[in-house]
C-alpha cells in the first residue's frame, strides 16, 4: 500500500473511533472503514442481514437476527451487526451484543461468529476478517470484547487469533453435532449407535406419540416446565424472559416438541429454526421419561419434524462428552464439531 493510501486508512481509522454518541459510547461511521485487507461496516438492515445470513453454509442460532433482537428486548444488551468486505464483496458477517453501564460501552460479546459466507474460507481470508475485527477493539475505547469464535478448533485457526492480537480466555469452546437431514430415515437410523437405536425401537413399541406445535398453549407449557426444572434442580438456565422474547420475534420458528404417553407429555423440548437449520435449545424430561426411553423418541422425532419444516441440518444443541447426556447425544452419530475456546480483546 502506498504512503497516500496508508494515510487515508489511518485517517478513516481515527474518524471511526473518534465519533461518539451522547454518553460517550463509540459508534460506527456510516462510511466503510478500511482495516488491513478488510472493510468493516454496519449492516444496512434486516433485508441485507437475512440475505447474507442465508448464504452461510452452516449458520449458528446465536447469530440469527431474532436471537439478537430477543437479547435486546429481554434487557441488558444492545446489538450491532457487521459486514466484512474484501475487494467490494462481503466475506463474513457478525452479530455483536453490547453491554453498557450509564451509557458507556463496557463490554461486547460475539458468540459463534463471525460467520463466513464461503463454506471453507482460506487462511488469508480468516486472518483478514479477524484482523479487522481486532482493530475495532483497540486501546480500550470500546470496552472489552469477549469472543467465542465460529471457527473449528485447529492450531491454524488458533494462530490466526494470536496473530490478530486476541488473548485466550481459558473458557472451553462450543462442542456439538449436526444431523444431516438431507438423508432419509433409513440412512439416519443406521448411523445411530446400536444401543441408541434399540432404545428408540423400545419407545416406539411402547406406544409413545409425538407432537410438535408453535401454538401459544404449547409454548406456555414448555416455559412452565423449564421454570419448574430450574427450581427443582437448583440451576440457572436460559432465562424465561429471553425465551418469551425469542418466541415473540420468531413465532413461526419456535417449535415445541413433546413425547406423549397415554395422551400426557412425559418429555418436551424447544427446537429453534434459523434458515435451513434448526437447533435443540432447552429440554424437559418428566419422571416417566427414562423408563419410556422418551429422550430417544423425542430427539429422533424432533429432527424428523424439522426436516418436514424445510431444514437440512439439525444441531443437537451443544454438549460435553464427559457427561451422560453428552454421550447420549453423541450416540446419534451426527457430524461432531468443536469450535475454538473463548478469547478477549481490549
Amino acid at each position: 500500500m502506498g504512503g497516500v493510501a496508508r494515510s487515508i486508512c489511518r485517517t478513516a481509522y481515527s474518524r471511526f473511533f473518534m465519533k461518539n454518541v451522547p454518553g460517550g459510547a463509540c459508534r460506527y461511521s456510516s462510511s466503510v472503514l478500511s482495516v488491513a485487507e478488510c472493510c468493516v461496516r454496519q449492516v444496512a438492515g434486516r433485508e441485507e442481514w437475512d440475505a447474507l445470513y442465508g448464504r452461510v453454509a452452516t449458520p449458528s442460532m446465536v447469530q440469527a437476527w431474532a436471537y439478537g433482537e430477543a437479547k435486546v428486548a429481554a434487557g441488558g444488551w444492545s446489538v450491532e451487526r457487521l459486514v466484512f468486505e474484501s475487494a467490494g464483496r462481503p466475506v463474513a458477517i457478525c452479530q455483536v451484543l453490547v453491554k453498557r453501564v450509564l451509557g458507556l460501552r463496557v463490554a461486547a460479546r460475539i458468540n459463534r461468529g463471525p460467520l463466513f459466507l464461503a463454506a471453507s474460507p482460506d487462511e488469508a481470508e480468516v486472518r483478514a476478517v479477524y484482523g479487522a475485527l481486532r482493530r475495532c477493539w483497540r486501546f480500550g475505547l470500546r470496552g472489552v470484547l469477549v469472543l467465542a469464535p465460529g471457527l473449528a478448533e485447529t492450531e491454524a485457526h488458533r494462530g490466526c487469533l494470536k496473530a490478530a492480537g486476541f488473548r485466550a480466555r481459558g473458557a472451553t469452546g462450543w462442542c456439538s453435532s449436526l444431523l444431516d437431514l438431507r438423508l432419509d430415515d433409513e440412512t439416519l437410523r443406521k448411523k445411530l449407535s446400536s444401543n441408541w437405536r434399540n432404545h428408540l425401537k423400545g419407545a416406539e413399541r411402547g406406544g409413545l406419540c409425538f407432537d410438535v406445535s408453535t401454538a401459544r398453549n404449547a409454548v406456555e407449557w414448555i416455559l412452565a416446565r423449564h421454570t419448574e426444572n430450574m427450581q427443582e434442580k437448583g440451576f440457572s438456565g436460559t432465562p424465561v424472559a429471553f425465551l418469551r422474547e425469542l418466541q415473540r420475534h420468531a413465532p413461526d420458528d419456535f417449535f415445541v416438541c413433546r413425547a406423549l404417553q397415554d395422551g400426557q407429555p412425559v418429555a418436551g423440548m424447544i427446537a429453534f429454526r434459523f434458515g435451513r437449520s434448526a437447533e435443540y435449545f432447552i429440554g424437559w424430561y418428566g419422571p416417566e421419561a427414562r423408563q419410556a426411553k422418551a429422550g430417544n423418541f423425542l430427539l429422533w422425532n424432533a429432527a424428523r419434524a424439522m426436516r418436514a419444516h424445510g431444514c437440512e441440518r439439525f444441531d443437537l444443541g451443544g454438549y460435553s462428552s464427559s457427561d451422560g447426556y453428552g454421550r447420549f447425544k453423541q450416540d446419534m452419530r451426527g457430524t461432531e464439531y468443536r469450535l475454538l475456546e473463548e478469547w478477549i480483546a481490549f
